[in-house]
């Protein structure tokens, strides 16, 4: 009897050492290496990288963040470990002293191809697997320190809104045509639906050759083909450019119709 009563107790305790709880560190992700081009500001506070669910993000919870980079070196390497999902973007992050994070202070994006304007999907399939070579160029001149300048003017809504649009956001480039999502600055989205509009865009002091909006939704990529309006004075026949003076100078009146080729 005492020797049956044994063997139950070491077959019960087997049987649990030998559970899988699903508690095992991840063993997914992706990883790949940074290179930073031109100088570091001297503000720097923290770069990470980072991963958008969705893109671009409107809000911090739409991205999974890494562990803060190494400052001030030419390249370096990273991983960030996550579950199976699809990431429609991955960027680096520039971060000022004394600042928030700002999910459009980007420096860099993943592109695999010769289309800068639309980054490159991350998959990942499994829990074990290990997307490598994930790498991408992160430009430090394109870092925005924290201003009290911008533009602001009204929307308006010309045509009907496409069935398939969600939103649409500010942009501004200091070359036109841009020649990649580098070139431009993001205004945070504007829920679609509206017919007239003001916005206020926050910028850093330059001449900007280029100030328009684009047109988001479902099955509608980042590109030329999705600008949906440019400001335009009267009597210019390509974009009208916009100098902001200085850190606290703001440009009102900046009104851009909206039309939709979708």
């Amino acid at each position: 009897m005492k020797q049956t009563l044994f063997f139950i107790i070491w077959c019960v305790g087997f049987c649990a050492c030998s559970v899988d709880t699903g508690l095992k560190p991840l063993q997914s992700g992706f990883s790949g290496r940074i290179a930073f081009q031109n100088d570091w500001p001297e503000a720097t506070d923290q770069v990470v990288v980072v991963a958008a669910k969705k893109f671009p993000p409107a809000e911090i919870t739409d991205i999974v963040m890494g562990e803060p980079l190494p400052l001030f070196q030419d390249t370096v390497h990273y991983a960030i470990y996550s579950a199976p999902i699809t990431f429609r973007a991955i960027g680096v992050i520039w971060k000022e002293k004394g600042q928030a994070w700002d999910v459009t202070n980007v420096i860099g994006y993943y592109f695999k191809g010769d289309d800068l304007f639309n980054p490159e999907s991350v998959v990942i399939r499994n829990r074990e697997q290990m997307i490598e070579s994930v790498d991408i160029v992160a430009d430090l001149s394109k870092a925005k320190r924290s201003v009290q300048s911008g533009i602001s003017g009204k929307l308006v809504v010309k045509q009907p809104w496409p069935a398939q649009a969600e939103s649409v956001i500010m942009i501004a480039s200091e070359s036109f045509p841009p020649k990649g999502l580098l070139d431009l600055q993001f205004s945070p989205p504007i829920a679609a639906g509206f017919n007239s509009i003001h916005y206020e865009f926050n910028l850093q002091p330059k001449t900007y050759r280029l100030i328009g909006t684009l047109l988001l939704g479902k099955d509608i990529p980042i590109s030329l083909q999705s600008v949906a309006g440019v400001y335009l004075k009267q009597g210019d026949l390509f974009a009208s450019p916009v100098t902001i003076a200085s850190d606290t100078s703001w440009v009102d009146n900046i009104d851009i119709p909206l039309y939709f080729t979708q």
